[in-house]
């Protein structure tokens, strides 16, 4: 019988008594739940008596649990027939269940070559190349298994999910980090390195858990639950959260940003400009509250208040496509197309991909009557939503993109550009 890799989570202990929670491979039953047979190719009719004898040999050995033996074998048969997925397959993961990623990265680019439509070797090469720290490639190919489907294991989906989730926040896009993270916390419950991943997207801390500080452990996990909270849409008990890290870690960099995002969420406006003003007092450095309070003040058609609010975001990020978008609806709001239209442009070229920016271009284009440019931004605007929907169909991850009027709420101000994956 063929064996099937499960996931559970696994502890080891760090200095100082901490310990480290992660996600590692266990075999149990059948591998036609994790990866079904029908998904690899067939052994070809030509195949040696030599290489069938050992194909049998390595799944016996492997279904004995003799590592070391298993191994050699489908080195042997996959030297002799090297298209033969199941084997590589197996190879593969006989390697990361012995942690050693290096040898495990190989098997599965081969795999990938043989199968490039199949999902769950990509997301095993991904989970392999996190292994390595060869986080730029572990996050393309996670996000390339999960595109391509991972053949219904929902154990595979989850720590697929959680690394990906490890890598954008690595990255810096921490939006995208808890949108990827969040649907765990239904999923499988608060685990404690699920808290730690929480906590540091929503403190926007771009390390990943083994990189952290011991010494910020205690208000990452208190991040990492209200979090979670956030993420339940439980948000009685995310405010009152809120409110006690605030209280319990005054001062922390954009802990207030993050408060006043949910109050945005909850249209609860006044409350929120409170946070991100304070926000501007702990991390004068940063454009995101300015952003946000432009779009609060465009969404209450302060648009007066609006316009210095997305001036400093531009003089603070004047490579952010958004805060070139703030600022350009906001000159459109007060009747100033040229200038408008000067910023979307800019905003366009920073962030080709987002429709936000290309709608305010079709009515700045529209006002200035530059028709021809209005309805060349229309249909790009178009091609655009479409191009967003498919992939949250695809990947299915949320992607907020911009709705009949091309607008977004206040806590929704578009950080990424929507750029294809």
């Amino acid at each position: 019988m063929a064996q099937l890799l499960l996931f559970r989570f696994c502890m080891t202990a760090l200095p100082g008594g901490r310990t480290r929670f992660f996600f590692c491979l266990v075999f149990a039953s059948s591998l036609l739940v994790l990866v079904p047979q029908a998904a690899f190719a067939e052994k070809p009719p030509q195949a040696s008596k030599q290489f069938e004898e050992l194909a049998g040999r390595a799944a016996a050995a492997r279904e004995a649990d003799r590592y070391a033996q298993a191994v050699d074998l489908y080195k042997k048969a996959v030297e002799i027939n090297p298209a033969w997925e199941e084997g590589w397959w197996y190879l593969g993961t006989l390697y990361y269940d012995s942690d050693h990623y290096e040898r495990a990265v190989p098997a599965f680019r081969k795999l990938v070559m043989l199968n490039p439509k199949l999902g769950t070797a990509w997301a095993m090469l991904g989970l392999c190349e996190f292994g390595t720290h060869d986080y730029q490639n572990s996050l393309i190919h996670l996000e390339r298994g999960r595109a391509l489907g991972l053949g219904g294991n929902e154990e595979l989906a989850n720590v697929t999910r959680y690394h990906q989730g490890l890598l954008l926040n690595w990255k810096g896009e921490f939006e995208a980090a808890s949108e990827m993270l969040s649907p765990l916390v239904a999923r499988g419950g608060l685990s404690e390195n699920l808290k730690v991943a929480l906590g540091l997207a929503l403190l926007r801390v771009s390390l990943l858990p083994t990189q952290l500080d011991p010494s910020k452990d205690a208000l990452i996990h208190a991040a990492g639950e209200v979090g979670a909270m956030v993420a339940m849409g439980t948000f009685d008990q995310a405010v009152t959260g809120f409110q006690k890290l605030l209280n319990d870690y005054p001062g922390t960099p954009f802990a207030h940003y993050a408060y006043g995002s949910t109050l945005a969420s909850l249209s609860n406006y006044e409350d929120a400009e409170r946070e991100f003003r304070q926000e501007i007092k702990i991390t004068p450095e940063s454009a995101l509250p300015h952003m946000q309070l432009a779009y609060i003040k465009l969404r209450l058609h302060h648009r007066q208040e609006a316009l210095p609010f997305a001036q400093n975001a531009v003089g603070l990020a004047p490579q952010s496509f958004a805060a070139h978008y703030l600022l350009g609806r906001a000159m459109f709001e007060l009747g100033d197309a040229t200038g408008s239209i000067k910023e979307l442009e800019t905003a366009r070229r920073l962030g080709p991909y987002s429709p936000e920016v290309r709608y305010s271009l079709v009515r700045a284009y529209s006002k200035a009557n530059r028709k021809a440019e209005a309805e060349r931004e229309r249909t790009e605007f178009a091609r655009l939503n479409a191009m967003l929907e498919r992939q949250q169909q695809s990947i299915r991850q949320s992607y907020r993109t911009a709705g009949g009027r091309g607008g977004l709420e206040p806590h929704e101000v578009p950080l990424s550009d929507g750029s294809p994956k």
